[in-house]
């Protein structure tokens, strides 16, 4: 049986404040550039405005590059079955804000062009020390029952865009009671994902379970929303939707502990049965 760390919503809050601080320095750095830029402006000296502007603009790019970077990473390292990120994000920004520095240097405080070089370089080390390197290594488990690290990882990343479509679908339902149900399908949902980052030779039985309870939920949900917006909904439309949610909050804790127990045949004939009851309901 997989013991799987249990997700939780307060740590995932807690992380996406912490990434969404890291690197607020880089968006403040350049400030001194706009400064200039606006003073030259003022001055009337258009080549100096428009050499800080670009300056600055290439420090902003800079920073958001890194921002991005960091945000993969962040959700790397939140894994223990991951992909790395396939480009180097924070590499790239920090050469870009090593330039953007040099040509700073350079062009607008009059440093020689060792000097800025040298100024550069140390803006490259002083960005690795402060933010690290890329990843650069999957987070590969021992893989069996005819699984490889592509298909889980794979069969992962699908399943994240699938919640990350419900929690938005979800933003757009005022109904406190359906909110509440779709929060604790994804919290479920989360948790087998654990599961199977934990072992990844859960993937084959989680397979079908996925697709049919992530793609129903996801439909369902959506579908709801859509016509909700067109303010098409009724009295059995919300009775019906509300259905559905309970059905699939009740199964969904139901067959996560029948994949733990590793119960193949009661995991099937539960998939079967919510497909039934999503195609009664119009929904599937």
């Amino acid at each position: 049986m997989s013991k799987a760390k249990r997700y939780t919503p307060e740590n995932q809050v807690l992380n996406t404040i912490k990434t969404g601080v890291k690197g607020i320095l880089l968006f403040i750095m350049p400030l001194p550039v706009l400064i200039a830029s606006i003073i030259s402006l003022l001055k009337g000296n258009l080549v100096n405005t428009v050499l800080s502007g670009a300056l600055f603009t290439a420090f902003m790019i800079a920073a958001m590059i890194a921002r991005h970077g960091f945000k993969l990473e962040s959700r790397f390292r939140q894994k223990r079955f991951a992909k790395a990120p396939g480009a180097p994000f924070k590499s790239i920004a920090g050469i870009l804000l090593a330039i953007a520095t040099a040509l700073t240097a350079f062009l607008l405080v009059d440093y020689s062009l060792l000097s800025s070089l040298l100024i550069g370089a140390v803006t490259l080390i002083g960005f690795y020390l402060a933010y690290g390197v890329d990843p650069i290594r999957d987070k590969n488990s021992d893989v069996s029952l005819g699984s490889n690290a592509d298909e889980v990882f794979a069969a992962l990343e699908a399943a994240e865009e699938k919640i990350e479509a419900i929690k938005n679908a979800r933003k757009d339902i005022r109904n406190l009671e359906f909110k509440q149900h779709l929060t604790r399908i994804i919290n479920t949902a989360r948790e087998i994902l654990d599961t199977i980052e934990e072992d990844p030779g859960d993937l084959q039985r989680a397979r079908k379970f996925l697709k049919v309870y992530l793609d129903g939920t996801r439909r369902v949900t959506e579908s709801y929303v859509r016509t909700h917006k067109n303010d098409a909904t009724t009295a059995e439309l919300d009775k019906s939707f509300q259905r559905v949610l309970e059905s699939i909050e009740k199964t969904f804790k139901l067959q996560q502990q029948k994949l733990k127990q590793n119960d193949q045949f009661d995991l099937d004939v539960q998939i079967e049965v919510l497909q039934t009851q999503l195609k009664q309901e119009g929904m599937f």
